[in-house]
């Protein structure tokens, strides 16, 4: 019986929870579903490009709160934003007339069948686009932006496609061995289509919340965009392409100073950022006689280094839409049914 006594007991220990057991599970279960996202996950892995890092903000317990902590600081005049969208606007009008000539001068490049001077041309042309960087595209403007920035993805037939044109149709002919004096009437096409958009940006309108966030989006579409590749796959200038997003975040950050300067120190921690992967792309162009590399052509050590960097200069966005709120945050209510007053 004593036998029987102990196979009991066994039984009972593993094959069911003691009561004490059932209880603890069901409380960290409980704990798990109202658990705060994570600040932040980093997956590392090689080369650089393949690397992802996610910022969350942290929410806390509460239900109905919102997604990210409110600014505490007074909210912004959208008013204030008028004249730093009217001097981006001016010096989006100054880049493209800049690229207006470089595409004269690609297709000149084209026309004389040099490939590595039409590389060379089409490279300057490209990162003269990428440094607009804060253009909002609807409507017209996003039709425009497909002509001139669009890739094959998505359309049918892919690079075949009638509608695959502008700076990505004459990279893929120039990378790829096509001959270059059959890419010059893309060229034509191309320079037609930028002026078109150099005559509308006057009459764009940007609102003040796109204004705000784009600072940031810029370097993140350049990590996912450039920096991966996939935008670039026959130049590789996803270098070339991050450090032009980085002038068009410089611009932008620029132009919002007179309202940053007062927002609790956002505005120097972020221009310090920025300095940080200005100084990590200048040192990577000299380690390579002065000229930014492909993304294949980074060392290990330069892509750990530009990741950093551009992490850090991330960071520091991250800071200036929550600082350039227009509205002030509502404070969630906690439903009469929770309240209980002691007696």
């Amino acid at each position: 019986m004593l036998v029987i006594g102990v196979a009991l007991i066994v039984v009972l220990i593993l094959g069911g929870q003691t009561p004490a057991a059932s209880t603890t599970t069901a409380r960290a279960a409980a704990q798990a579903a109202y658990a705060p996202p994570p600040l932040a996950t980093y997956d590392e892995r090689s080369p650089h490009v393949a690397s992802a890092l996610n910022v969350y903000a942290t929410q806390g317990a509460v239900r109905g709160a919102a997604s990210a902590p409110s600014s505490t600081l007074p909210p912004v005049s959208p008013g204030a934003f008028a004249a730093p969208v009217a001097a981006y606007l001016a010096y989006s009008g100054r880049v493209l007339g800049v690229m207006e000539g470089q595409i004269s001068s690609l297709k000149t490049a084209l026309a004389s069948g040099d490939r590595a001077q039409s590389q060379r041309t089409w490279l300057a042309a490209y990162a003269s686009y990428l440094r607009l960087g804060g253009v909002y595209l609807e409507g017209q403007l996003a039709t425009l932006n497909q002509a001139i920035d669009g890739t094959p993805g998505g359309l049918a037939g892919g690079v075949t496609s009638p509608r695959f044109s502008g700076l990505h149709r004459i990279e893929y002919g120039l990378w790829t061995g096509q001959p270059p004096t059959a890419l010059e009437p893309w060229a034509t096409r191309l320079g037609a289509d930028v002026r078109r958009l150099r005559a509308m940006m006057p009459k764009v309108q940007i609102s003040p919340l796109d204004y705000a966030t784009r600072a940031h989006e810029i370097l993140e579409d350049a990590v996912r965009d450039l920096l991966s590749g996939t935008d670039v796959p026959w130049s590789g200038a996803g270098v070339v392409g991050t450090n032009a997003g980085l002038v068009a975040t410089t611009e932008i950050v620029n132009t919002l100073a007179p309202v940053l300067n007062v927002r609790e120190g956002v505005l120097a921690t972020v221009r310090s950022d920025l300095s940080g992967l200005r100084t990590t792309l200048e040192s990577i162009a000299r380690a390579h006689g002065g000229q930014l590399p492909t993304d294949a052509g980074l060392s290990q050590m330069q892509s750990e280094e530009l990741d950093a960097s551009t992490g850090q200069a991330l960071e520091g966005l991250a800071q200036v839409p929550g600082a350039l709120e227009t509205t002030a945050a509502a404070t969630p209510q906690i439903p009469q049914s929770a309240v209980k007053l002691d007696p």
